[in-house]
């Protein structure tokens, strides 16, 4: 009787501490077999002899008393514990990982903007047109080379160039010619034309139909050509230019259109003056942040009245795009410091 009772027990306590305690710790399970392994020998005794005083049988039942509530005092607190920890790491591992909560610190500096396509602040002169080179020029191949509905030039036409040398800038008059770059589908599956231009040299680009501007030296503060890197104009940005007695501050903050669309604004100071050059759209979630208007391509004196001019590309929010913008200041409204008179654009995929 007292054999199989102890067997009984034992088979008790490994079950809760296989199945129900989730026990795999190697200490409590000899406890466990110690403990009973002396109630079963204890018990056993006590069966079978028979000449056992009571006295002496009833300090056997106590340490087969004690040795079972011992071992269940040290394995009962520690592996409910384990159970909780099994079933916190099952419910860990099954569940979706949290999504973090998104940190928008977007704080309008200006409000009340004109909504996309409204004004006509960013309406450019008729008859200009622009080429950005920089941008489509391929180490692989001579010329660069447009989307033929894109391209705004005939053959035999002279345009000014933007040319880079020896880490001077100047603008000088080129011939253009275009034709067909055989064998080759763009976006769109459109066909694709070769730009070739006479005068040799490394072109930033092209501009036609803009009267101020004439063949010469240009003073230059900035060309992404000869700079390490480029200056992206993201949210933050600030970088002052010193042309002559004039102090210029351009820099992107935030704003506000009138139907609460969220816009990256990029401003011109100088002299008292603050002007909103452009903006565009900002927008922020889990895996996209766009806060930037686009990358300062170039920043000096081209049209030689000794104030800024800016000529800089628009944010890629198409795969594959591009587009650039060239403002000066001789043609500045009053109360203005810059007016853009030239536009580029290629579309993407």
């Amino acid at each position: 009787m007292g054999i199989y009772f102890a067997c009984f027990t034992r088979w008790h306590l490994f079950s809760k501490l296989d199945y129900r305690f989730r026990c795999t710790s190697p200490v409590a399970k000899v406890i466990a077999v110690c403990s009973t392994d002396s109630l079963m020998i204890t018990i056993d005794v006590i069966m079978k002899e028979k000449s056992i005083t009571n006295p002496l049988k009833s300090i056997l039942g106590c340490l087969s008393l004690f040795g079972v509530m011992a071992a269940l005092l040290l394995f009962l607190p520690g592996h409910v514990g384990s159970t909780a920890e099994a079933q916190t790491t099952w419910s860990n591992t099954n569940a979706a990982p949290p999504v973090p909560s998104i940190v928008d610190d977007f704080v309008p500096e200006f409000v009340d903007l004109p909504n996309f396509g409204e004004g006509d602040e960013q309406a450019v002169p008729s008859g200009s047109k622009l080429i950005d080179i920089a941008e489509f020029q391929s180490p692989d191949e001579q010329w660069p080379s447009y989307s033929r509905s894109e391209l705004p030039v005939e053959s035999g036409e002279t345009w000014l160039g933007l040319y880079a040398s020896k880490g001077e800038l100047q603008l000088a008059s080129t011939k253009l010619t275009r034709s067909p770059r055989e064998g080759y589908v763009g976006a769109g599956d459109e066909p694709y034309d070769w730009l070739k231009y006479e005068r040799k040299g490394e072109l930033i680009f092209l501009v036609n139909g803009v009267p101020e501007l004439k063949p010469g030296n240009v003073t230059t503060l900035f060309s992404r050509e000869a700079s390490d890197k480029s200056d992206s104009l993201e949210g933050g940005y600030k970088r002052t230019f010193r042309l002559g007695v004039n102090s210029y501050v351009l820099r992107v903050t935030t704003g506000l259109q009138r139907d609460g669309g969220k816009v990256n604004v990029l401003i011109l100071e100088s002299g008292g003056k603050s002007q909103i050059v452009t903006f565009n759209l900002y927008y922020k979630d889990h895996n996209t942040l766009y806060n930037i208007i686009g990358d300062l391509i170039w920043a000096g004196d081209i049209d030689g009245d000794g104030k800024l001019d800016l000529y800089f590309s628009d944010y890629n929010f198409e795969k594959g795009g591009f587009g650039s913008n060239f403002y000066l200041s001789r043609q500045a409204a009053d109360g203005k410091l810059v007016r853009r008179v030239a536009v580029f654009g290629s579309v993407g995929c």
